[in-house]
């Protein structure tokens, strides 16, 4: 089963840092100088909500792999862009530090210095502020650039003829 048009966006279930309780932010700290979180939760195996789609271990490690290979970092922004708007105004910083931990992939948050001065105010406290006073409630979403040739590849190498698709992760339901 092909998919019609690649997704742009996915999400996936709440993807939570080892120990909320203990979520880490600095204010002063960061590449940036301009406040930091360490250790959030970037993505978690498990289904890409509304997709039909699974994020296995192969991927977080892709994915990990990714933000460690960007030197100047992977751009975090406060929303995704929509069809009335481009996410200009809503960028936080950048995820630099990112490790595969278990079933998330793990990152550090650095806020820049506009984040504290965006057309709809500080974002940048805000989102500390949140991760500080309810850190059982904050996440993410990731956009990324999918591969349906991949998927397709994939889909067929776990099929049997005349049968549909047995992925290869067992909690893969």
């Amino acid at each position: 089963m092909g998919i019609a048009a690649p997704p742009i966006r996915f999400r996936t279930g709440v993807s939570r840092s080892k120990a909320v309780d203990k979520v880490r932010v600095e204010r002063d700290a960061g590449v940036y100088g301009a406040g930091m979180i360490h250790d959030v939760s970037m993505i978690t195996v498990g289904e890409a909500l509304g997709h039909e789609m699974w994020c296995d271990h192969a991927f977080l490690a892709q994915v990990a792999e990714a933000v460690q290979h960007a030197s100047r970092g992977v751009k975090a922004r406060f929303t995704h862009p929509g069809l009335s708007n481009d996410g200009v105004g809503t960028k936080l910083g950048k995820f630099f530090n990112a490790r595969l931990e278990g079933d998330q992939v793990i990152a550090d948050l650095h806020f820049q210095q506009a984040a504290h001065e965006t057309p709809d105010g500080d974002l940048a406290n805000y989102v500390m502020t949140l991760a500080e006073e309810t850190p059982e409630d904050f996440g993410l979403s990731i956009v990324f650039d999918h591969d349906t040739e991949a998927s397709e590849e994939h889909a067929a190498h776990h099929s049997e003829p005349g049968q549909s698709f047995k992925s290869p992760d067992e909690d893969n339901k």
